[in-house]
């Protein structure tokens, strides 16, 4: 069994146009949103083996202030290249590589791939339609897989959908 956590990051600031895309931080709603989503998932009793993040600034800080509510050391967030700019299928190969011992994975990445797999992996049978992951979204999926390199299409089962404005 397999547990997978995808999410956007927080809200990002377009303030200082003199900064990269891959170097803007999150802005005051984003510093908000993240610990609100971490404690909804310490609510959830969600255990982590591993925090992988895209190396942008705005996914990495969203992956600390997860990674600090979720009790898992912040200096053991993983940090892959192509989770900041890469298709869906580099996507997937990279969940594909994800070592066996880990059994639940969170991911923090970035829109449209982010929800393009969170649709792509869930089974036809979901509770929800998830367009598009709203900013610090989470959506979890298990896995009857023995490894991560089984990982298909539609083959998840959907476990909840979870962002900040979400009335509780």
């Amino acid at each position: 069994m397999r547990t997978l956590y995808l999410v956007r990051h927080a809200k990002s600031s377009w303030q200082d146009s003199s900064l990269a895309d891959h170097e803007r931080p999150l802005n005051k709603r984003g510093l908000g949103d993240a610990p609100v989503m971490g404690q909804r998932l310490a609510g959830k009793k969600v255990r982590i083996d591993s925090i992988w993040s895209s190396p942008a600034r705005r996914a990495l800080e969203t992956a600390r202030i997860l990674a600090k509510a979720l009790n898992y050391p912040r200096k053991e967030i993983i940090l892959r290249d192509r989770l900041y700019a890469g298709t869906i299928e580099s996507f997937l190969l990279e969940l594909r590589s994800c070592p066996d011992e880990v059994k639940r994975l969170l991911v923090v990445g970035h829109n449209p791939v982010i929800s393009e797999a969170a649709d792509l992996l869930i089974g036809h049978s979901r509770d929800t339609d998830i367009e598009m992951l709203p900013t610090c979204g989470i959506v979890a999926i298990e896995f009857e897989l023995s490894s991560w390199l089984q990982l298909r299409e539609k083959e998840g089962r959907f476990l909840f959908f979870e962002y900040p404005k979400m009335s509780l």
